[in-house]
């Protein structure tokens, strides 16, 4: 199950507010863990430093593109998990130890393939979707739930290939999980996302890039 952490977060009061400090990111991040890698024969070990660090660098980028909400709400949620996605593969807080003493356990034969593919990609995916579909619910919206492509060990591979080479491609590979079609070009510019250009050519605003870089 990619979203385990879901219905803990949804218990959360006011989580669209709440995600956007530390110690609930802390929490949230750590509880996932607990979750996501019960009896797999892997144990996560977190660097609270680096993930201070893609904390912040998240939160400044979301607080100079939250003005994007107003164009499309549900899909400003998704790319802010896609963003928060981007920064923790950069920042690469977590590490998937063995829990033997041996370099080579015997993992389950029932752990999820994908888990077993790209632990700590699997994990940061996992917390992302987790948190934006709590968030939508929150609002009344329905929330993402993982697409097929999510299920195909080559797309993990393809996956880890990009974001590792290029973190922004974690949003563009975030957007295929939430069966939405990504920006391949700049997929962290957020005024390049298609919800928010459509919106823009609704309402006859100049490109918000126009305005950011003034």
């Amino acid at each position: 199950m990619l979203t385990p952490l879901k219905p803990e977060v949804l218990k959360v009061d006011d989580l669209a507010h709440e995600a956007r400090r530390f110690r609930t990111i802390l929490w949230s991040f750590e509880r996932n863990l607990d979750l996501l890698f019960r009896d797999t024969g892997l144990a996560p070990r977190v660097d609270h430093e680096a993930l201070a660090t893609a904390f912040s660098r998240w939160r400044r980028v979301f607080d100079e593109s939250k003005h994007f909400a107003s164009a499309d709400r549900h899909d400003f949620v998704i790319y802010a998990a896609g963003l928060m996605l981007k920064e923790l593969v950069a920042a690469a807080p977590l590490k998937a130890v063995p829990d033997a003493d041996n370099d080579l356990p015997r993992l389950p034969a029932t752990l999820d393939h994908r888990l077993a593919r790209w632990p700590e990609g699997y994990a940061y995916t996992s917390f992302c979707l987790s948190v934006a579909g709590a968030v939508l619910a929150e609002m009344g919206d329905a929330g993402p739930e993982a697409s097929r492509a999510a299920d195909d060990p080559k797309f993990w591979d393809s996956f880890r290939e990009n974001a590792l080479e290029s973190p922004a491609a974690a949003i563009a590979f975030f957007d295929i999980v939430c069966g939405q079609e990504p920006n391949w070009d700049a997929p962290d510019v957020p005024w390049m996302r298609k919800s928010f250009t459509s919106a823009m050519e609704r309402l006859d605003q100049p490109p918000p890039a126009a305005r950011i870089g003034t």
